[in-house]
């Protein structure tokens, strides 16, 4: 069988995405939280830059990006590998947009919380470790989640600067067996890597929501006050129908 026969050459394919999107979550998660904090700073002066470049990283088209990085940056004098220029491209692409996400959470502990912190004298980064970032996380986790898998997704861009992981890997093979045998094997090879993929994205998302569980365990749920007072507020009570 086909992929039997380069069973190994699809295994280093598989793990250079293994290394890829490993190195790809943690840089987007950097590049995410060092945006987050730009565009959470007060002064015009600083936080406007932050905007305009989270702002040209998510309309710009990721691809686009991918090629301005491999082939525009050595004219700077930074020249980077395929690998490289793929992981630094998708991750201030994925930064950009986990910017918001993380953003977003934060907003939403409400502002006395931090307060309260610092009465406990829990203050700066103490605060925001041990007591926002904690109920922030069951709003940051469900997108952020998705975006991981995304990136994973996206890291496949890295076969189009000629990075040797999976999609590459499969496209070789293709070119090399329809070469030989004047067949093309694109439907076995491309449905082998897409499961891969799903596999690969499935983990993830099953992972993801455990960590959600951990962190929603510890949310005290919220009681419906308006119930115990139905009777009372209710024009139907038990007093109905006596004069």
């Amino acid at each position: 069988m086909l992929l039997l026969e380069y069973s190994g050459f699809l295994l280093a394919g598989f793990l250079t995405t293994l290394r890829l999107s490993l190195a790809v979550v943690l840089g987007a998660t950097f590049c995410a939280i060092l945006f987050a904090v730009g565009l959470s700073i007060r002064s015009p002066l600083v936080r406007r830059p932050f905007q305009l470049l989270v702002e040209i990283l998510r309309d710009v088209p990721l691809i686009v990006t991918v090629f301005l990085i491999y082939f525009v940056m050595p004219r700077t004098g930074l020249a980077l590998d395929p690998f490289w220029s793929a992981t630094l491209a998708v991750s201030l692409w994925g930064g950009a947009n986990g910017s918001h996400v993380i953003r977003a959470g934060l907003l939403a502990v409400p502002t006395g919380q931090l307060e309260a912190a610092r009465a406990f004298g829990l203050s700066g980064w103490k605060g925001l470790l041990l007591i926002i970032i904690p109920q922030a996380m069951p709003v940051i986790l469900p997108p952020y989640i998705s975006l991981i898998t995304a990136w994973v997704q996206s890291s496949s861009l890295g076969a189009v600067v000629g990075a040797y992981e999976l999609f590459r890997s499969g496209q070789v093979i293709i070119e090399q067996t329809t070469i030989s045998t004047g067949k093309s094997p694109a439907f076995l090879v491309y449905g082998f890597i897409l499961l891969v993929y799903f596999v690969l994205c499935w983990l993830i998302s099953r992972g993801g929501s455990w960590v959600e569980r951990h962190f929603n365990k510890h949310r005290a749920p919220v009681k419906d006050v308006t119930r115990p007072l139905a009777g009372v507020l209710s024009p139907v009570g038990p007093l109905d129908g006596r004069t």
